[in-house]
């Protein structure tokens, strides 16, 4: 499936490179790990980016479940605690910048044993 990807197919995306790139201009190569990591994310959904998102927007229970599949997956394919943050940051980013708001939890390891 992630073959099929091309950002160039998917509004979400699209809005999610303007977005990104109109307050950091990322590079091409900064672009493809990140899209590596959506598509990857989509393929373990086996669904596109616009649908996710449009679920994700149409109902908060969808969205917590989106979440809650992306920690389980991070978790499944990083080996260390600031990887698995990396890639969460990554797709969060897709969420947040496609006005699906997500809340998080803080990090032990940024702000401390007690996330203070």
């Amino acid at each position: 499936m992630t073959s099929n990807y091309n950002p160039e197919n998917y509004k979400s995306v699209q809005h999610w490179m303007e977005v990104v790139n109109s307050r950091h201009n990322l590079s091409e190569q900064d672009w493809e790990g990140r899209l590596g990591v959506l598509w990857s994310f989509c393929d373990s959904l086996g669904q596109d980016p616009d649908t996710i998102i449009r679920e994700a927007l149409d109902e908060r229970d969808s969205k917590l479940d989106y979440m809650r599949h992306l920690r389980r997956w991070a978790n499944e394919q990083a080996h260390t605690p600031h990887a698995v943050h990396e890639l969460q940051n990554v797709v969060r980013s897709f969420f947040i910048n496609n006005g699906a708001r997500v809340v998080t939890k803080p990090y032990p390891d940024v702000y401390g044993a007690k996330g203070s």
